[in-house]
């Protein structure tokens, strides 16, 4: 009912645009940030307070910069792949610091695509491939990996593992596991399997059973706006706080299933400090694991600030993610 009002209203500040009066930058750059690039002023004043103001605008355009669809090709399948695609009409053109990272484009619907169809590749972001990166698994390696649907990271552990070893895909819901399932129907692989699991549950089954628990869990997701434009309208202090604690009660619960000398890698797509750098003091406070540096293990040109790697929106050419690898003492 209010379509026409809307319509009216945009019409106007298409004819108008120019005349638009900004708050003044110099004097008060944190309303001028929130009003220019529509962002409440409490997110843009604790991103100023904490990245300055430089990072944050860079952060801000990013989130209203359209970016190519990026997609992991089957390691062993990277240039049948890409000449498949091409060979459909679509463009491909290398993403960086990863071999089998591209991004595609010119293509009318995935489903439409062969390659696709066949499994040969996964629509990923870049920055939640350097997870699975960081989590460098090894040949016979078991691993855990939670609230996992859709299932990119899992898929790309079990081709890293090369046909060996296990990856447990868990999530919450018969749902999101049916959509992690309908990707490993789709890609074939098999040293995967999946289950139905309340991460806030300790399964006492799994304790000290894991090589490598990959914990990328529920977050504010204040890196990924670009994406889900909805979350910077949405997202509160309070709920920021709620999700700090519900990431604190499972972590304390799936470090269990970490082996002696195995790894616990903490990750979330957002640029939040209280959800990245306070849980990484917490976890180190609080739980038996030591912090390992990611410096040598992700590509080198990525820079890791005190051994963690926050990407920032922008600052790469992906999304927002925070990376923190632990080894249980």
């Amino acid at each position: 009912s209010l379509k026409g009002f809307v319509n009216g209203v945009m019409r106007n500040v298409a004819r108008k645009k120019e005349e638009i009066i900004y708050p003044d930058k110099n004097r008060d750059p944190e309303e001028y940030l929130s009003v220019y690039y529509s962002v409440p002023q409490w997110l843009v004043k604790r991103w100023v307070q904490t990245y300055g103001t430089e990072t944050t605008e860079c952060m801000l355009k990013d989130f209203l910069t359209d970016h190519p669809l990026t997609i992991r090709c089957q390691l062993y399948r990277v240039e049948l792949t890409v000449n498949s695609l091409r060979g459909q009409g679509a463009t491909v053109e290398q993403a960086p610091y990863l071999p089998y990272a591209f991004y595609l484009s010119d293509y009318s619907h995935l489903e439409g695509l062969k390659s696709f169809v066949m499994g040969r590749f996964v629509v990923q972001d870049v920055s939640s491939m350097l997870v699975t990166e960081a989590a460098d698994p090894k040949p016979g390696d078991y691993v855990i990996d939670l609230c996992a649907a859709p299932g990119g990271k899992s898929l790309h552990v079990s081709e890293l593992l090369n046909g060996t070893g296990t990856v447990e895909a868990r999530d919450l819901t018969e749902y999101k596991i049916g959509l992690i399932e309908e990707n490993i129907a789709r890609v074939g692989n098999e040293n995967i399997i999946t289950k139905v699991s309340d991460a806030t549950v300790l399964d006492k089954k799994a304790i000290e059973k894991a090589d490598i628990v990959i914990a990328d869990l529920p977050c504010s997701g204040l890196g990924v706006i670009g994406n889900k434009s909805d979350i910077k309208y949405n997202v509160t202090q309070n709920q920021i706080d709620e999700l700090v604690e519900l990431q604190r009660k499972i972590l304390k619960q799936v470090s269990k299933y970490v082996k002696q000398g195995g790894k616990l890698l903490y990750s979330t797509c957002t640029v939040n400090r209280q959800e990245n750098d306070s849980n990484v003091k917490w976890i180190q406070d609080n739980l038996p694991f030591k912090l390992q540096s990611l410096n040598g293990i992700v590509p080198e040109q990525l820079k890791c600030e005190k051994g963690c790697l926050q990407i920032y929106p922008g600052q790469y050419g992906m999304d927002g993610f925070f990376v923190s690898l632990f080894i249980r003492e």
